[in-house]
């Protein structure tokens, strides 16, 4: 082979080599500006699950939200309230909203993660995020890290604008079938309520029960009608005899938006 042959040879080597280290360096770019496209917007709750894969994630946080309404949690500078369950030695806790009402509350991606003060509740049992009056209805999440689980909660609608919550000292009746026995009734005619929340408070201010019944009646401790339990894990004792106890209830739709907030009283017999 004479010395041209080699000399195009060698040629057609370094330009096929060239072209090859051109080609692999176009798919390495190719494949990080799809990452890049596909990866969830800083500061979501989507990236924030993503970038910790150390966590299982899980929707089962149990959370609702009340605003507007007047002689409950009434705050001029703080309206709104964002409620939840914080399992005991949970942190990290993150309050997101979407931009609008718009936005597909499935997609994890338009909760952006907002700036919001922690405020227990109940002396720790229940807490809230206190929050200022929004533009626009709109849907809102929050989370919380315990152990190695990331909680989440389904998406909360905010209806203050369009449906503020109402507070009602007048609704519930709450009688004692015996000295320690009370049966909480209320009246509610709100078809878009489809569950209520009854937390019975003592003179602490600690919760003695929290529960959930689709009923307008509850009787503590009666359980044969409760859907849903979260009070806390142990033995409920009976209440005190000459005790002051209160009683708050909560009529949720199926937005987990508070549409009735109630409130009463009363003392055990001696």
């Amino acid at each position: 082979m004479s010395k041209d042959s080699f000399y195009h040879v060698g040629t057609f080597r370094s330009a096929f080599t060239g072209m090859l280290h051109f080609l692999c360096l176009a798919l390495l770019l190719l494949i990080a500006s799809c990452n890049k496209e596909t990866s969830a917007p800083e500061n979501t709750l989507q990236a924030y699950i993503d970038e910790h894969p150390e966590w299982q994630p899980h929707d089962e946080l149990v959370a609702c939200a009340a605003g507007g309404q007047q002689g409950f949690l009434d705050d001029a500078n703080a309206p709104l309230s964002m409620f939840f369950y914080p399992k005991l030695y949970s942190t990290n806790f993150r309050y997101y909203e979407t931009r609008d009402g718009e936005a597909n509350p499935d997609d994890l991606a338009k909760f952006v993660e907002m700036e919001a003060n922690f405020e227990p509740l109940f002396n720790g049992f229940m807490a809230r995020f206190p929050l200022p009056e929004p533009g626009s209805d709109r849907w809102a999440c929050v989370s919380y890290v315990s152990q190695d689980t990331l909680w989440y909660c389904k998406p909360v609608r905010y209806k203050m604008q369009s449906k503020p919550t109402i507070f009602s000292t007048d609704r519930m009746e709450i009688t004692l079938e015996n000295d320690i026995t009370p049966l909480i009734t209320w009246e509610d005619q709100d078809p878009e309520n489809i569950i209520y929340f009854q937390i019975l408070v003592d003179e602490r201010g600690d919760a003695i029960s929290a529960t959930y019944t689709e009923e307008k009646a509850f009787k503590f401790y009666d359980t044969s009608n409760v859907v849903f339990n979260v009070t806390r894990p142990g033995p409920v004792l009976p209440l005190l005899p000459n005790k002051d106890y209160s009683v708050i209830l909560m009529g949720i739709s199926g937005d987990n938006w508070v549409n009735l907030i109630a409130q009463g009283s009363f003392i055990t017999g001696g």
